[in-house]
């Protein structure tokens, strides 16, 4: 073997580490994945019209919750509301809640008008997630 052959098997080498070690970090906190959890949504103030619910994963475990949703009033007046997010887990044990607060929303007459709420939920139990309660009560 000569001296560009060895230096060739060497590069490809070298490129197939580099390869490998940035494909194994790459790997350590993935990007957000959709789940199916179950959700139930309370109120006599607003109508839920969609939501979605993102973790954050780190290579096996649940580090993080996302909900995102839309909320319309379904009152004839202006009304201002918290969103409560209770999380549990499958043995409806509680594990924690996040909030939201929407001040002024405007009432039904104006046809379509909703708004968007997003949430979080980040502490060391969110792994456990089975199913969420969504709550919207009116601030007063």
């Amino acid at each position: 073997m000569d001296g560009k052959e060895n230096m060739r098997k060497d590069t490809i080498a070298v490129s197939f580490v580099v390869i490998l070690i940035t494909s194994v970090f790459c790997g350590c906190q993935s990007g957000q994945v959709k789940e199916d959890y179950k959700a139930i949504f309370e109120s006599d103030v607003v109508k839920l019209v969609n939501y979605t619910l993102e973790t954050k994963k780190n290579k096996t475990d649940v580090v993080q919750v996302t909900i995102n949703g839309r909320i319309e009033n379904t009152l004839d007046r202006m009304v201002s509301v918290k969103i409560t997010a209770d999380l549990y887990d499958k043995n409806n044990e509680y594990l924690g809640n996040s909030t939201f607060k929407i001040l002024y929303l405007r009432p039904k007459p104006n046809p379509g008008y909703s708004t968007t709420f997003t949430m979080v939920y980040k502490k060391d139990n969110v792994d456990r997630l089975d199913h969420i309660k969504l709550r919207a009560d009116e601030i007063t």
